[in-house]
């Protein structure tokens, strides 16, 4: 079994985002597990054919998939489906999640 260590993460942040990043290319074809923390918007993005899970760890906002939001608090999982927009919100502070997504092309993050 693959361990990463944080240390071995790739952490990038950007306005309102901080995650580190956890390549796991052999396992489903590809994999990234992210730890993050959203202070401002995502960003809306549209995906691909792999659906998007997020676990939301601390805090609460909201998410918008395909123009529906929906609340979301710690506890909640919320499944972005394939080919989905959506855009994440926290609400008063900070949102942290474990985000487990198609493997990451990291050096297409912004700089």
């Amino acid at each position: 079994m693959p361990i990463i260590t944080e240390q071995e993460a790739i952490h990038h942040s950007r306005d309102g985002v901080s995650a580190d990043y956890y390549q796991f290319p052999d396992i489903m074809g590809g994999t990234t597990v992210a730890n993050a923390t959203f202070t401002g918007p995502h960003g809306e993005r549209t995906i691909g054919e792999h659906p998007r899970i997020y676990a939301i760890t601390e805090g609460e906002g909201e998410v918008v998939i395909n123009g529906q939001k929906t609340k979301i608090t710690s506890g909640d999982v919320v499944v972005i489906p394939p080919y989905a927009t959506y855009n994440l919100f926290p609400n008063h502070g900070s949102v942290r999640v474990v985000l487990f997504m198609e493997l990451l092309d990291t050096s297409k993050l912004s700089k």
